[in-house]
């Protein structure tokens, strides 16, 4: 062979080299792309399973908050009902106050009678027995109305029920106590 065969033939030999290398790296790059789009693809899947499991979580979260905001409007609704009743609770009890008042202002209490006054010394020729003395007047007066006056001014003042019948026993003559302190304490408490 001669030379220039002999070149010929080394370089298709180092050309065929080069030809094997390229064809190897050419699989290899296939098989690495192959690869990652495989990868890529099961990447993908996991952020779409996460992506859902979020939107359902999100979904419910929404849910838990509408229905929280539900109840909160209808404890808001309950509230401001129990403010306007207890505001018309109030009222109830400066009305009653006021008429308490009123009522015991015009009750006029019964005047004591004076005492007689002693006659001008004179020497006693016989000796009189003496005359009882008249019975203190009750405050507010004799009657039922006076003492059931008194009891709804000492209930609204916040008087417990047995000090009023104590005051009451003591001052007044009532048939039936109880049932005036019935009336007065039912009619404060409403």
């Amino acid at each position: 062979m001669s030379e220039k065969q002999s070149s010929t033939s080394g370089a298709a030999a180092a050309a065929e080299k080069v030809r094997a290398i390229l064809e190897a790296a050419e699989q290899s790059a296939a098989a690495l792309r192959a690869e990652a789009a495989h990868e890529i693809e099961a990447q993908l899947a996991r952020a779409q399973t996460v992506a859902e499991r979020l939107s359902t979580r999100a979904d419910e979260i929404e849910r838990a908050l509408e229905s929280l905001a539900e109840s909160v409007r209808g404890e808001l609704s309950a509230l401001k009902a129990d403010l306007e009743e207890l505001r018309a609770v109030g009222e109830g009890v400066a009305e009653a106050r006021e008429e308490a008042g009123e009522a015991a202002s015009a009750e006029v209490a019964e005047p004591v009678p004076a005492a007689p006054e002693p006659a001008p010394e004179e020497e006693p020729t016989e000796v009189a027995p003496p005359e009882p003395a008249p019975a203190p007047a009750s405050p507010a007066g004799d009657g039922h109305e006076g003492a059931r006056v008194i009891a709804l001014n000492m209930a609204l003042n916040g008087s417990s029920r047995e000090d009023t019948a104590r005051y009451l026993a003591e001052n007044f003559e009532l048939e039936d106590p109880e049932a005036l302190l019935d009336e007065v304490y039912a009619r404060v408490s409403s």
